[in-house]
Order: structure tokens, then C-alpha cells, then sequence
């Protein structure tokens, strides 16, 4: 029986909302939420701009300048650019001095923290995407309330105004798909964009990694060498010692 009662009161307190014109705050509750989704898509759409970056010419620069040994020019050549590859390696060669695997867990620690601001207001984008037609659908039912209601105690009413009312009624639906495509849109053009830069990021961190693996075997095959020469000469040295004693 307290379930019952429960339900009532719950039941009741629906109805007297929607008689209140609850129906109509969701509906300004859902031009809130498509303002809040292009205030987002707009500052995204700015900041992806800005980050853009040209990964095909600062990949052919630091190909020329690494094959160079010009290791500051091309660390200048990265502070200068932007976007997330630039970042992320521009990080990593700072660290060369510490070895390529050191570089490696660098440009990976840089990477994740830049995928940070990247995704910034995107699950948001999500958020509204996927639940705005369900608040478009609330008002929906809202309305659908107020109007059975009207026609139950108002039996006079024409049917044409309660027409009129079912139509406003779906038309908070509307607007909740309204919202809702575009955030989902957006938000998926931006996952993609990022995915892009990301990709970008790692084809440049791997040509870095190559230069630096191919300076660490040719300073090990001249360390190697240096011992060869080195263990060569000392017969030599002893081999003068003793004709100098003799």
C-alpha cells in the first residue's frame, strides 16, 4: 500500500509540472544545452585551427637537420612550430642527451598530457549527443500530459486545439534531435582530427627515434673500434719497452 501511495504522489506530482508548464522550461532548458554545444564547437574548431601545424615540412627539416647533427637548430626548428607532433617531439629531443629510451617514455608522457587539452569540452559534445533527444522526449511527454488532461476535464474543448497542443508537444523532440546531431557531428569530427594529430605525432617521434638509435650504433661501433685500435697498440708499447730495456 506505501508503494501504491508512493506512486500516487509521484503520478500526481507529474501531472500538476506538466500542468504548470513544465513542458516549456525543457524546451528552454534545450536552447541552454544547443548554446552550450556551439559555444563548444566554435572554441574547438578555433583551437584544432591554431594547432594545425605542417607535420610533412618540419618532417623533412628535422630529417635534413638530424642527418646534420645539427641537433639545436632542429630543436629550434620544433619550438617554433605548432601542434601536437611539434610538441611531443620537441619534448623528446630535449631529452636526447639521456638516451633514446629515455626519449621514447619523454614524447610518451608529452603525448598524453597534450591529448588532455585536445579532448577538452569533447565529452561534453558526447554528453549532449546522446542525451539531449532523451530531455527532448521528457518535454514531449510533458506536454502530451498537459493536453490528455485539458481533454479529460474540458470536455468541450475543440480537437483542433488539442491538436495544436500535441503538435507543440513534438516539436520539444524536435529540438532535442536538434541539438543532438549536431554535438554528435561535431564531436566526431574532432575525435578524428585528434586521431590525425596523434598519428602525426607518433610518425614523427619514430624518424627522431631512427636518428637517435642511428647515432648510438655509430658511437658504440666507434667506442669499439677505439678498444681494437687501443688493444692493438699496447703489444706494440710493450714490445718497445723491452727492446728499450734489453
Amino acid at each position: 500500500m506505501e508503494m501504491i501511495h508512493s506512486q500516487n504522489i509521484v503520478t500526481q506530482v507529474t501531472v500538476q509540472a506538466a500542468l504548470q508548464g513544465a513542458a516549456g522550461w525543457v524546451m528552454w532548458f534545450l536552447v541552454a544545452l544547443s548554446i552550450i554545444s556551439l559555444t563548444i564547437a566554435v572554441e574547438r574548431l578555433i583551437f584544432y585551427a591554431i594547432n594545425r601545424g605542417d607535420v610533412g615540412t618540419v618532417q623533412s627539416a628535422l630529417n635534413r637537420l638530424m642527418a646534420s647533427g645539427k641537433v639545436d637548430e632542429a630543436k629550434a626548428l620544433l619550438k617554433r612550430q605548432r601542434g601536437l607532433a611539434a610538441k611531443v617531439v620537441g619534448e623528446g629531443l630535449e631529452a636526447s642527451d639521456r638516451g633514446r629510451v629515455a626519449v621514447d617514455e619523454v614524447m610518451r608522457g608529452v603525448a598524453k598530457a597534450e591529448r588532455l587539452r585536445y579532448e577538452r569540452g569533447l565529452a561534453v559534445l558526447a554528453t549532449l549527443g546522446n542525451n539531449a533527444p532523451f530531455v527532448g522526449l521528457f518535454g514531449t511527454v510533458l506536454e502530451i500530459i498537459r493536453s490528455l488532461h485539458i481533454l479529460s476535464v474540458k470536455s468541450g474543448v475543440a480537437a483542433g486545439a488539442v491538436m495544436s497542443s500535441l503538435s507543440e508537444a513534438l516539436a520539444a523532440t524536435a529540438i532535442g534531435l536538434l541539438v543532438a546531431l549536431p554535438a554528435v557531428a561535431m564531436h566526431n569530427y574532432f575525435q578524428r582530427r585528434l586521431k590525425l594529430f596523434s598519428t602525426e605525432a607518433e610518425a614523427l617521434g619514430n624518424v627522431l627515434l631512427a636518428h637517435l638509435s642511428e647515432g648510438e650504433r655509430r658511437a658504440a661501433a666507434g667506442d669499439g673500434a677505439a678498444a681494437v685500435a687501443a688493444g692493438a697498440a699496447a703489444p706494440t708499447t710493450a714490445t718497445a719497452t723491452a727492446a728499450a730495456g734489453s
